[in-house]
């Protein structure tokens, strides 16, 4: 959880965390509701696990799981405005569990992946929060997106389980926030990638909490498909690509996490080339490998050849060899085309290796048709091939 202490300040605030100020607690029927038993609360997997089989279905096995977070996990005051470096992590998780606190990003993060754990699609959001009909001045907050079936909900572990006023935290179950639809929770809650509005007209970030004019569609579901497809590094570019073009740095919070994707994006890129560099470097490393590998095959025939191929071999065995150096040939020219105009720096390299496989590669086909004769001529004038003019 990213916080902008210093804007914090300047407004003053005493809302903590994205909390929201005492609302009425909103009572949900609790039909088919179970308590999950302390002995399997120390892991995720193990809560999803018992909740699969004791609950009827995943909307009931869901309202036990927001109870439980709301009745067993207290927020974490003192921490709120510590800024947190992992987000969705194992270590976080059982970190939560063990000390039973958390901030919203550990709410979310248990919330998500017990589900995930059960087997439904479940993923933690980072966002802002409006309050009072303007920006909540309070940081980024977390919460998390629920694929029931083919619709979405959005769920608010940390509102559900209580508030905090100041330095003190009220634990009160509320069930507003638990399965709200898309157009209800962006009035409050506003995820940093549109995409996690789940609208497909999401609302910009320079016009959240204001009267808004109808926007281009959006198709969040394949959006999101392919963000799942995809890399860290794609889905980071991504998602900045995305809020810049949603609004861009309309608020503080919003040109915080912009001013972190940026830079975490180019780290990133300069990552992928020093990768890629070094698969190319691997690449080039291979190539050059089988080359000496192809050169030691046909010295190995030069020699044999001298010898006028003695001691006598069957047709097959020398027509292996030859086989087995066009394909290593082969192999060698095709790495060289996969790295070809790739780098600059090995472009000197590979060339001179390029040269060097041509050479060879016209001794073997010269080889090749030798082999060939050799194995077509008649057994008794196999010799005279040997010798210039032969046959």
């Amino acid at each position: 959880m990213r916080v902008i202490s210093t804007v914090i300040g300047l407004l003053a605030v005493t809302v903590a965390s994205a909390q929201q100020p005492k609302p009425v607690a909103k009572v949900a029927p609790e039909v088919g509701v179970v308590s999950i038993p302390d002995d399997v609360t120390n892991s995720a997997s193990a809560m999803a696990r018992w909740l699969k089989a004791h609950t009827a279905n995943a909307h009931v096995l869901q309202q036990s799981l927001y109870k439980w977070i709301a009745t067993h996990i207290t927020y974490d005051v003192p921490n709120m405005y510590q800024q947190r470096d992992y987000r969705d992590t194992v270590a976080a998780i059982q970190r939560t569990l063990r000390s039973r606190v958390g901030v919203s990003a550990d709410y979310a993060s248990l919330y998500a992946k017990v589900c995930q754990e059960a087997g439904i699609a479940a993923y933690t959001v980072n966002g802002y929060c409006l309050q009072h009909g303007g920006l909540a001045p309070t940081g980024s907050h977390d919460w998390v997106v629920v694929k029931n079936g083919g619709s979405w909900t959005v769920t608010d572990p940390t509102w559900g389980a209580g508030t905090v006023d100041g330095a003190r935290y009220t634990p009160q179950l509320n069930w507003e926030w638990f399965q709200m639809s898309p157009q209800v929770a962006v009035k409050r809650h506003v995820p940093f990638d549109p995409m996690w509005q789940l609208l497909s007209n999401p609302v910009r970030h320079d016009e959240a909490g204001v009267s808004r004019l109808a926007g281009n569609n959006f198709n969040y579901n394949d959006t999101i498909a392919l963000y799942l497809r995809s890399a860290r590094y794609e889905r980071l570019a991504g998602t900045l690509a995305r809020m810049e073009r949603y609004g861009g740095g309309a608020n503080p919070f919003v040109m915080a996490e912009i001013d972190w994707l940026s830079k975490t994006v180019k780290v990133l890129a300069a990552n992928r080339q020093i990768e890629e560099r070094n698969r190319l470097v691997d690449k080039y490393e291979s190539a050059e490998g089988k080359y000496q590998e192809m050169v030691r095959m046909y010295n190995d025939y030069v020699t044999y050849k001298n010898k006028q191929f003695q001691p006598e071999q069957p047709d097959a065995a020398i027509r292996k060899m030859m086989d087995n150096m066009t394909g290593r040939l082969g192999e060698v020219e095709k790495l060289m085309g996969e790295m070809r105009g790739r780098d600059v720096e090995l472009a000197g390299h590979l060339g001179e290796l390029e040269a060097a496989v041509r050479g060879i590669r016209e001794k073997i086909v010269e080889e090749q048709g030798f082999v060939n004769k050799y194995i077509k001529t008649e057994r008794g004038k196999r010799r005279e091939l040997f010798y210039v003019g032969g046959v």
